[in-house]
């Protein structure tokens, strides 16, 4: 068993190197309406890029801009993907939902984190996903994965609610809401909660930290969505799907 973990590790994490490539790939041009398939080109000028480089990362020639997130987020889909086969290499079922589900956080996370936007073309399609693959998992996962969802999303509502009578705004978006719906599937009724506070504690800090040093107000947008989908590979991590 030592021998098997130990060789899967490079593997997974050289395939999740590559989607993370893709995944960035898809989250600049879902927005803007590019095609997927199209030319490379440089996220800064614009200039044409080689046909690889959205797996190798390379300095761009005509402007010298360096993808950095690109490179990042590869590096966050090789990680994961690898402790994800490393924690739950003896439930294979498991550790294929586990990466499937973090590589499409990822996704979110990334797209969020730039244009402040969750797509319910990343989301309802990965919740209904998550949906199928609990109950190829058990009944038990089904039931736990609806109910996960269905508590998630209510708590959510009541989030919303309350940012309506205390800011005269929303303070989530419908995005943020259908983002808590997939968690709460993907983790289950009795991971959810713990799972979503994560998000939330991150995404706290965060904001105290940008208030401490001036760099926000109390207005400020923050990619609320961003912190959720990584307190959602965390706690896939380290408590497995529903």
């Amino acid at each position: 068993m030592f021998d098997l973990t130990v060789a899967s590790l490079p593997i997974a994490a050289a395939v999740g190197f590559a989607l993370g490539g893709l995944i960035e790939l898809t989250a600049l041009r879902l927005p803007s309406g590019e095609p997927l398939l199209g030319q490379p080109a440089c996220p800064a000028c614009g200039a044409p890029a080689s046909h690889w480089s959205w797996l190798f990362p390379r300095r761009c020639a005509a402007c010298r801009f360096f993808p950095r997130s690109q490179l990042v987020l590869q590096l966050l889909a090789a990680g994961t993907l690898a402790a994800a086969w490393f924690r739950f290499l003896s439930a294979p079922l498991d550790a294929f939902r586990v990466s499937l589900f973090t590589l499409f956080l990822w996704l979110i996370a990334r797209i969020d984190w730039t244009h402040h936007l969750i797509y319910l073309v990343t989301v309802v399609p990965t919740l209904l996903l998550a949906t199928i693959l609990a109950l190829l998992a058990s009944p038990r996962a089904l039931l736990l994965s609806l109910a996960g969802s269905a508590a998630a999303t209510l708590l959510f509502l009541i989030f919303y609610g309350l940012g309506r009578l205390l800011y005269r705004r929303p303070a989530l978006g419908s995005g943020d809401i259908f983002l808590a719906a997939l968690i709460g599937a993907m983790l289950g009724i009795n991971r959810f909660l713990p799972t979503l506070l994560l998000g939330m504690a991150a995404a706290a800090i965060a904001a105290l930290w940008l208030l401490a040093y001036r760099s926000a107000s109390r207005l400020t947008y923050l990619p609320y969505g961003s912190f959720l989908a990584a307190g959602a590979v965390t706690g896939l991590l380290l408590w497995g799907p529903a």
